[in-house]
């Protein structure tokens, strides 16, 4: 995490947490089921440097049952009565902050503001005008843009490693995915270069250009493990090399040499789609037992429907164990999240059924009412994953459908095969954009 060009050994941190607008945010966004993983949250202050203070902000009368956790983690908990009104942690974070920079936490380098209140952006304004280097975490759909743009590096905490099984609000996925639109990136990318046409530069430099051209840049955004990564991913923008010193080196290509690296390859094309899933939390390994892994499960279903999806996965894992050892239990699982993102099943809501701290994928699911065929239940899956696509590529007439066949059935079999994506395709073009 290189928010300067210094190393993070000597950096002093301090963590401000506005808990209400996290949570809330989250939740919004993600459904009210969510749980925040705040030992993410403090990775990502640890990265920074040495954490010397960190205060989380709130009214821990109402927020009394997330106590221990924060606790557990080290965090000083600032009690503010929500009865002072709604900007009263706002306003107590100022104070701090402000008493921080003459206070005895003056030699304090580094400030990680938990927040996506545009409120705050004097705030930063006022830290970095003090030398602080000013590291916001948001969520992604919830953060005011003009607060993004004022720190230094802003990160969403949908790209931290957090648990994959948390639900999502059907619909919020389209909002959300313009966020990380790929194409924001290159643009990003495109005129960091320029201000270094004809040179060679070290990638480093490239990035802190970057950041400084849009502070919420980060290639994790895009599911890019590393920055070399995603320069790799771009081969008609960008040229590498290895310097002397063994550090990597970027040079801009010149538009001829842009034009003749552009056209992505098969292999290339499907590795761009599944990164698009992957922006979803939708891992997919491209097998050919998918189809019969989504006709088993629905089979399971009608004989006996009391099954949670914890459930349904041993038992596929169990089944397929026995009778074809071939279909790995990481294509089971993949496939079960697959449904599971596509809105394919309905959870018990019923929490008499179920201990109070019940996870979302222990409670027994059903199909959606308008599943009755196994092939239903396939196609629905099928449309979702070429829906989050299409929205990324600009539109679903844009997928390549060759592409889309290895995506989705593992290999192309034979010209119906073909045409059978061409149907999921013109099925979704005929859907009204939202």
């Amino acid at each position: 995490m290189d928010v300067t060009m210094n190393t993070n050994a000597d950096n002093q941190v301090a963590v401000f947490i506005d808990y209400e607008n996290i949570e809330l945010s989250l939740r919004s966004k993600r459904g009210q089921d969510t749980e925040l993983d705040w030992s993410r949250v403090m990775e990502t202050a640890v990265d920074l440097g040495r954490v010397i203070l960190r205060r989380a902000y709130g009214d821990w009368a109402i927020f009394s049952t997330y106590q221990r956790e924060l606790l557990g983690l080290g965090i000083d908990l600032v009690h503010v009565t929500a009865k002072r009104g709604k900007n009263a942690a706002d306003i107590r974070i100022v104070i701090d902050a402000m008493e921080m920079l003459i206070g005895d936490h003056s030699h304090i380098s580094h400030v990680l503001l938990v927040s996506g209140d545009g409120d705050f952006t004097e705030l930063v304004h006022r830290l970095r005008a003090n030398g602080k280097v000013v590291v916001g975490l948001g969520i992604s759909g919830a953060s005011a843009e003009y607060l993004i743009n004022a720190c230094d590096q802003f990160i969403f905490y949908d790209t931290l490693d957090v648990n994959e099984d948390l639900p999502m609000v059907e619909g919020d996925e389209g909002e959300t995915a313009v966020t990380f639109d790929v194409g924001e990136a290159r643009q990003i990318l495109r005129r960091a270069l320029k201000k270094h046409e004809g040179e060679w530069v070290s990638a480093g430099k490239i990035k802190y250009t970057m950041r400084g051209l849009n502070p919420a840049f980060s290639e994790r955004n895009y599911n890019y493990p590393n920055f070399k990564a995603f320069l790799t991913a771009h081969p008609d923008l960008v040229q590498m090399r290895t310097a002397e010193g063994g550090h990597m080196e970027v040079l801009m290509l010149a538009e001829s040499d842009s034009k003749r690296n552009k056209k992505l390859s098969v292999e290339g094309e499907l590795d761009h789609y599944l990164r698009i899933l992957s922006q979803h939390k939708i891992r997919m390994t491209p097998n050919e037992h998918r189809p019969t892994i989504v006709f088993r499960l629905f089979n399971i279903l009608q004989s006996n429907p009391n099954r949670s999806l914890n459930e349904l996965k041993e038992e596929l894992h169990a089944y397929f164990e026995e009778t074809a050892p071939q279909v790995k239990y990481q294509y089971i699982h993949e496939t079960v999240h697959q449904l599971f993102h596509t809105y394919c099943f309905t959870f018990d809501k019923d929490d008499s059924n179920y201990p109070e701290d019940v996870r979302l994928w222990d409670r027994k699911v059903e199909l959606v009412p308008r599943i009755h065929r196994a092939p239903e239940l396939l196609e629905k899956c099928d449309h979702g994953l070429l829906q989050r696509i299409g929205r990324r590529v600009g539109s679903v007439e844009k997928i390549n459908r060759q592409v889309a066949a290895r995506l989705l059935y593992g290999s192309i079999k034979g010209q119906k095969m073909l045409e059978h994506v061409d149907d999921l395709i013109d099925d979704l073009s005929k859907i009204p954009e939202k």
